[in-house]
């Protein structure tokens, strides 16, 4: 990309001892030569070369505290192990997941696709259990077997 975006009022995810918190009002900026966090007075926070990233993925969605949307991206370090949260305030969240991914794929990172709300496999097992039921059911109502 030949352009630097920049995200404003961006909160960090960051665990604690106990629980996970919210560090607000932070600006995330894709560079031509990465990522940067930088506070609100622009001191930088943390960055990372595109070369030294391996992931950059939105992951799901929020709400922040003053009611406005959200995207949650996970962004992994390829040496260090790093991985870091990060929510992005949006009014368009379809819109900002479609450019996070468009901006990581331009750079060859992973962009890890939504998973399906429920497994494949268990909705195999929920729909052979429910004909299942209907055919020991019907047998019973023809008297073809007693329980």
């Amino acid at each position: 990309m030949e352009e630097a975006w920049s995200v404003a009022d961006v909160y960090r995810l960051t665990a604690g001892p106990e629980d996970e918190f919210a560090v607000p009002h932070l600006t995330l900026t894709f560079l031509d030569s990465g990522l940067a966090l930088d506070k609100a007075d622009g001191e930088r926070v943390w960055d990372s070369g595109w070369a030294e990233l391996e992931e950059v993925s939105p992951v799901e969605r929020s709400v922040l505290p003053d009611g406005r949307d959200g995207v949650v991206v996970v962004v992994v370090e390829r040496g260090r192990g790093g991985r870091h949260r990060f929510v992005l305030a949006t009014d368009d969240p379809v819109g900002m997941e479609a450019a996070v991914r468009t901006r990581a794929a331009a750079h060859g990172l992973r962009t890890r696709s939504a998973r399906p709300a429920v497994s494949r496999l268990l909705m195999v097992g929920v729909v052979v259990a429910a004909l299942a039921t209907i055919a020991a059911l019907l047998l019973s109502a023809a008297h073809v077997i007693h329980f």
